[in-house]
């Protein structure tokens, strides 16, 4: 997003666009493109769908491996990116042992 649309947000939206950035750059740095991170609008129509199929209340809401739903920072989104990870990385090592 342009600085310019940015600032027109309210002080709260701005804090968690920055908080939201933060947190991807931090995943890209430490597992690079073993995640991968889709942010999508909740007021577009694709977001409007999600938060309705998926009965969304909090946001920002992660899902997380197509498996985990966690909703707001206090999940701990990043455990659950490290426990999909680790689940991956066990059937991978697993599938090669066999």
């Amino acid at each position: 997003m342009h600085t310019q649309e940015i600032n027109e947000y309210p002080d709260n939206v701005k804090a968690e666009f920055v908080r939201l950035s933060d947190w991807v750059r931090q995943l890209r740095k430490a597992y690079g493109q073993q995640v991968v991170v889709r942010i999508v609008d909740p007021q577009s129509l694709n977001g409007f769908w999600k938060v309705v199929r998926h009965r969304i209340r909090r946001f920002p809401t992660f899902f997380v491996g197509g498996r985990e739903k966690i909703a707001g920072w206090e999940g701990d989104p990043d455990a659950a990116v490290c426990r999909v990870l680790a689940a991956r990385d066990d059937g991978i090592l697993e599938r090669a042992r066999a």
